[in-house]
């Protein structure tokens, strides 16, 4: 099997698994760094938090292959225990550019030296000729994804804690969007067996609604942790970079107080 077909294969269990470890491996380096100073090790923590989805999915994505994806991260996470971003400024977006280059660097490495061994052949001639914008693109798109993936998931449990039905509401129009309220309440009713009927068309509307806006603030609280409280031009420019401003134009709006 072909490593872009054994990725295309992989089961969403299989991806925890592998995350699953990732996070034990992870442990296992911040443990041993005994000698860092108790400030850098919170900070390797945060750091996994807050990002280690992201990267393991950037990686799988960029080399195709769950094993080369395990042994990059454990590289990068070694890198990082080390110091590598000790000097990494975090502000104002500029700390995604950073892991961004470290990043591809980082694979660019790894196919270099995979093109060097002997009896290798290259099956995509293409994403050499401009490596970098190729990863570049592969490493928006993930980190798009991973922020939308947080927003979904937030807004999930948020209605499990508050009995809401956004989530199964906004998730449901995402993959019907050409069915009339009618019909998507009708359909919802029918999904929902052993609960009393409670979508109706003028209800499935509302309640549309008021999920899209929570979703659109949700999502910008995201991308505002993750350029640490920046100003609002520089969320907006954020969210025009990730293609992510049509989720959040009218949230933006009412933080700007119009």
């Amino acid at each position: 099997m072909g490593q872009h077909d054994r990725l295309l294969r992989m089961k969403p269990d299989e991806f925890d698994a592998r995350l699953s470890q990732i996070e034990t491996d992870w442990k296992m380096i911040l443990d041993a760094s005994r000698g860092a100073e108790i400030g850098h090790k919170r900070a390797i923590q945060t750091f996994f938090d807050q990002y280690s989805r992201a990267v393991y999915r950037y990686l799988l994505g960029a080399v195709r292959d769950p094993d080369a994806a395990d042994e990059l991260f454990q590289e990068f996470a070694l890198r990082i225990s080390k110091g590598s971003f000790r000097n990494a400024d975090q502000s104002r977006g500029r700390f995604r550019a950073y892991l961004k280059s470290a990043l591809i660097n980082l694979v660019i490495e790894y196919r270099r030296k995979l093109s060097k061994k002997p009896g290798s052949i290259q099956t995509e001639p293409s994403e050499f000729k401009n490596p970098a914008a190729a990863l570049e693109a592969e490493f928006t798109r993930t980190w798009r994804n991973e922020l939308l993936s947080r927003t979904w998931l937030q807004l999930e449990e948020g209605d499990r804690r508050k009995g809401r039905r956004y989530y199964v509401v906004l998730k449901f129009q995402t993959e019907h969007p050409q069915l009339t309220s009618t019909a998507a309440a009708e359909q919802l009713n029918v999904r929902m067996q052993g609960e009393r009927p409670v979508f109706t068309a003028a209800g499935m509307r509302k309640t549309l609604q008021r999920a899209r806006d929570k979703f659109a603030e949700m999502l910008l609280d995201e991308v505002s942790k993750s350029l640490h409280d920046p100003r609002l031009d520089e969320l907006e420019n954020e969210l025009v970079e990730l293609e992510l401003d049509p989720y959040c134009r009218s949230a933006l709006r009412r933080r700007r107080g119009e």
